[in-house]
């Protein structure tokens, strides 16, 4: 059956997301002014795509095997351009690991489908589960000397492998990390746009220490999607079953493992933000599991400073919750969040709490005395 069948079989509807642009005001001299940016996300909608020719590729055995996990739920209107850019990877030595989580729009059917046409590809089929659990499964059966993962609404560069394995084995490095670029789109991604905000990162070569210092200095990014590892960095690691912002417990624990890290300039992953995403939809779970994951990393740089981490590295640390914090309480403010008053009023007086604890003040926050 054709893809374009699978999908106009499960068309479910439209849904359509507003952001409402809100201001927020603390109490006492503390004053933040800070505006969403409103947008409306483009209806979904079925398009029929010209069948492509997959062919079944032999896995070259005189190279490393790489596996690719992607985990799926209920992403339709991005899977196809998402695996398509795995399937046309220039290294093409891949094992591609697909965990269907339960999804109920069309998008295990699309996975099939991709399999029938890759011999490359196994889908793994489960019961909603969230995405720590997807990925776990594709650790626990993946056959990669190397492994790296791809969220289903996103989409690689052609020479995403390549390039990183490449600079792996040039640099002996445990983990090869690239620039990624953000979109705000429904529709195509693509490297070669203006609506977009490209990153810069902190380039070089990293030992454990100098890695963990760039994590907290923001030089290196939490999220594991940018990053091509060796296998045995996740031989006692998992993601948090059940936990949003996973990717932050697992990464700086990865990261306390490593020897060597490399972080190159060359724009390889196009990252998708868009509305109704996991981290877009605020509820008390979200805060909850946020305030977890780095509350444990807090505690990490904490108690190894200033043996391994500097004063003002903790106080990086510090702003970076703070500011997080304020994102948070404000997406939790807006129309379409689920957080109930008390929620809102819980993150609040945790916001007023961590002023006065850390002094967030002097480090960069606005304070008001009455004069203009």
């Amino acid at each position: 059956m054709e893809l374009a069948r699978f999908l106009d079989d499960q068309v479910k509807g439209v849904k359509k997301y507003n952001r409402i642009r809100k201001s927020i005001n603390l109490p006492g001299r503390y004053c933040i002014l800070i505006y969403q940016n409103h947008w409306r996300s483009l209806a979904r909608n079925c398009h029929n795509s010209e069948k492509r020719s997959m062919t079944r590729e032999t896995i070259d055995k005189s190279k490393p095997l790489v596996s690719i996990i992607v985990p799926v739920f209920n992403v339709r209107a991005y899977l196809e351009e998402a695996l398509d850019s795995v399937i046309k990877q220039t290294y093409s030595n891949l094992e591609i690991i697909i965990i269907d989580d339960g999804s109920t729009d069309g998008s295990g059917e699309i996975c099939d489908f991709y399999a029938q046409k890759d011999s490359r590809i196994q889908v793994m089929h489960q019961e909603n589960r969230g995405l720590s659990s997807a990925r776990n499964a594709g650790l626990d059966i993946m056959c990669g000397e190397y492994v790296a993962f791809l969220d289903p609404d996103d989409a690689y560069h052609i020479d995403y492998i390549k390039e990183l394995l490449s600079v792996a084995f040039r640099d002996n490095a445990d983990i090869a990390v690239c620039r990624y670029t953000t979109q705000k789109t429904e529709g195509q991604l693509s490297f070669n746009t203006k609506a977009q905000k490209e990153t810069s990162l902190g380039t070089g070569i990293y030992n454990r220490r100098s890695a963990l210092h760039a994590l907290a200095e923001s030089k290196i990014i939490w999220s594991v999607w940018n990053k091509l590892y060796h296998r045995r960095l996740w031989t006692h690691i998992r993601f948090q079953d059940g936990q949003i912002y996973e990717d932050v417990d697992a990464t700086f624990r990865i990261l306390d493992l490593c020897e060597t890290i490399c972080v190159i300039d060359d724009l390889l992953y196009l990252k998708r933000i868009r509305l109704g995403s996991i981290t877009d939809t605020m509820t008390q779970k979200n805060l909850s599991d946020w305030m977890s994951s780095f509350s444990a990393y807090k505690s990490f740089i904490k108690d190894r400073t200033p043996r391994e981490f500097s004063y003002e590295q903790l106080r990086t640390v510090h702003r970076s919750l703070f500011n997080g914090m304020l994102v948070l309480y404000i997406r939790s403010s807006e129309k379409n969040s689920r957080m109930g008053r008390t929620d809102l009023e819980q993150c609040r007086s945790q916001i007023i709490r961590m002023v006065d604890e850390t002094e967030i003040c002097r480090f960069g926050l606005r304070t008001w005395t009455g004069a203009a």
